[in-house]
């Protein structure tokens, strides 16, 4: 079966955009992936629509050739959006061969090793706070936060993730500076960050009980200093994992030998490569692989580095459902899963852009036996909400 077709298709989701690989075939089958390009990633389309010209007249089936020969052809620029392009291109071309063969995509990756995925409620509270006109209820106070922490308790989940926020000025708003949003490259922390951080978990607390796993993401939003000075603080908070960012293994690790919480991290690196130094400096606990930025396929050679070096993982996964859908074949494959992240906010309009939506039960995701990834993006749904100039991450005016 060879491609004939390579597009990309954009469709507007609310504070962001959704992005698609549309990959045709001879056969008539078409292979989907969902890409981003809000995250800190512009241009990936581009690269995509580029590359995407040496697949066309080649098998579906030769994914692993397709990959090596992209990465002959921009070994100068490795990496960042080039690496994601080839990573989106692969899982299209994933979805069109289990399709080819009928079988879910788990089956390419060496079979399912479980039928469902624990799974954590990820920006919990953070979407009602950052986007209250497409999550609902807004949350404007710590009584909403303590009310999503209570939320997720009585849905049944056992886990959830919050991130950093400022109540004390009136609207609570995200702390964000390694993101510049405030502008403030020196990222310290200083007390009022320290002292509202430990507002916001108590409500998250108190609302989800005592039962309830809470992780809290720092982001790229400190340097190592100020991510221990915050821990430090913390330390009675009883947290299940601070997932935090930095491109120096070894201030990694530094921060993990000193933190009284396990250190989940990595979610911004690319193939096995980018993941090798980090495991070698033993910098976290849980290493977090994005298998929309990597290609699925890719994504379970980092999994079996990780598995040599005694480390879990978890997949980041905070894009639209096809995404959620992919890294749910990922984590069903893979030995050695911690827990995978999902939102459980998601747009009014979901469940007109795709086939199926994921199942939840328990506070599990379930895996899906239906041929490819289980779902698929409705075309006319797409076009029919043409997507916005900008959004995600490029969409916040700098303040300061």
């Amino acid at each position: 079966m060879k491609v004939t077709e390579i597009e990309t298709i954009l469709c507007d989701a609310g504070w962001r955009n959704y992005f698609f690989v549309k990959l045709s075939t001879d056969k008539g089958i078409v292979g989907w992936s969902e890409y981003d390009e809000g995250f800190g990633s512009p241009g990936v389309g581009a690269i995509i629509e580029q590359l995407g010209k040496r697949l066309i007249g080649q098998d579906v089936r030769s994914h692993e050739r397709s990959f090596q020969e992209a990465g002959c052809l921009t070994r100068p620029a490795p990496g960042s959006v080039i690496a994601q392009a080839i990573g989106a291109l692969e899982n299209a071309l994933l979805d069109a061969k289990a399709k080819l063969l009928n079988v879910p995509c788990y089956e390419l990756l060496g079979g399912k090793v479980r039928d469902s995925v624990p799974v954590y409620w990820s920006h919990c509270a953070t979407w009602r706070i950052n986007h209250p006109a497409y999550y609902h209820p807004a949350i404007t106070n710590l009584d909403g936060v303590y009310q999503a922490g209570a939320e997720a308790r009585e849905r049944g989940y056992s886990a959830l993730k919050t991130n950093l926020f400022i109540h004390e000025d009136g609207s609570p708003y995200a702390w964000r500076p390694g993101f510049g949003v405030p502008f403030q490259p020196e990222l310290n922390v200083d007390r009022k960050l320290i002292r509202n951080t430990h507002m916001h978990l108590e409500a998250l607390r108190d609302g989800a009980g005592p039962d309830m796993d809470i992780l809290v993401d720092f982001n790229f939003n400190a340097k190592p200093e100020g991510m221990l000075k915050l821990l430090r603080e913390l330390k009675d908070m009883d947290l299940f994992w601070v997932e935090t960012d930095s491109f120096n293994p070894k201030a990694l690790a530094y921060v993990r030998d000193h933190s009284p919480f396990p250190i989940a991290s990595c979610e911004t690196l690319i193939g096995v490569r980018g993941f090798l130094p980090f495991l070698e400096a033993q910098a976290m606990d849980v290493a977090i692989i994005d298998t929309v930025w990597n290609g699925v396929w890719q994504s379970i050679k980092i999994a079996a580095a990780c598995e040599a070096h005694d480390v879990n993982i978890a997949p980041h996964n905070f894009y639209g459902d096809l995404c959620t859908m992919m890294n749910a074949h990922f984590a069903a494959a893979v030995p050695n899963l911690r827990l995978m992240e999902t939102d459980v906010d998601r747009l009014p309009w979901e469940g007109e852009l795709f086939t199926h939506q994921p199942e939840y039960r328990d506070g599990h995701l379930v895996i899906p036996d239906r041929p490819g990834w289980g779902t698929e993006p409705i075309e006319e749904a797409l076009r029919a909400r043409p997507p916005k100039g900008t959004g995600g991450l490029l969409q916040y005016k700098r303040n300061n």
